[in-house]
């Protein structure tokens, strides 16, 4: 259309950007070392929840890129996989937009989805969902998380009380992780006899 200008396209965000470009940048740079800092803090928060976890009777790994600490019973690793078939999984404690968080909660998730690794298919998954389901019986209505998926994560919940902010404020002192993880860790160690025994029924 004559006399339209691609410059009628920005919006007043576009403006403002532009405006304080300089210091945009500088929060970009910011943010990506901000990101490589926590990283390391969660890396040292993990090995001492790591170490609590273990007198709990269960081993722990820290995903700090992910924002996740999984779970598992010594007796679900098979180490000839390096790998545990059940993983249970506290996540999404840093805030949207720390690397690929996308969870507008933190959560409490079981993972079956690594037994696909020891020739448990889809729909063996599926009825092993069912069967732990049935095993909780009214408690299984807690973990109705709507992205739930019976062949991969049957059983989640979210933490609705932690806001992007109070992740934030989790990140700002170690000994607020440590707290975070012990208040929270110990439902998930709740399922363990029930995951441990539909496992041996399963014959996986």
């Amino acid at each position: 259309m004559e006399g339209h200008s691609v410059f009628d396209n920005y919006t007043e965000m576009d403006r403002l950007v532009l405006e304080r470009w300089p210091e945009i940048i500088g929060l970009i740079e910011a943010h990506k070392t901000a990101q490589e800092h926590i990283e390391g803090a969660l890396a040292t928060a993990g090995e001492r929840l790591i170490r609590w976890v273990r007198e709990q009777g269960f081993e722990g790994a820290m995903s700090a890129r992910d924002a996740e600490f999984n779970v598992w019973r010594p007796a679900w690793y098979e180490k000839r996989k390096d790998e545990a078939k059940v993983l249970l999984t506290l996540g999404g404690f840093c805030p949207i937009g720390f690397r690929k968080v996308d969870a507008k909660y933190p959560y409490l998730w079981v993972n079956t989805y690594p037994l696909d690794r020891f020739k448990v298919k889809a729909p063996d998954r599926v009825k092993f969902a069912q069967a732990l389901r049935a095993a909780l019986g009214d408690d299984a209505r807690t973990w109705d998380a709507e992205d739930i998926d019976d062949a991969e994560h049957p059983l989640g919940l979210y933490l609705r009380q932690y806001d992007n902010a109070g992740r934030a404020r989790l990140l700002l002192e170690p000994e607020n992780l440590i707290a975070f993880g012990k208040e929270h860790l110990p439902v998930l160690f709740g399922l363990a006899e029930i995951i441990d025994s539909e496992l041996q029924k399963l014959g996986a």
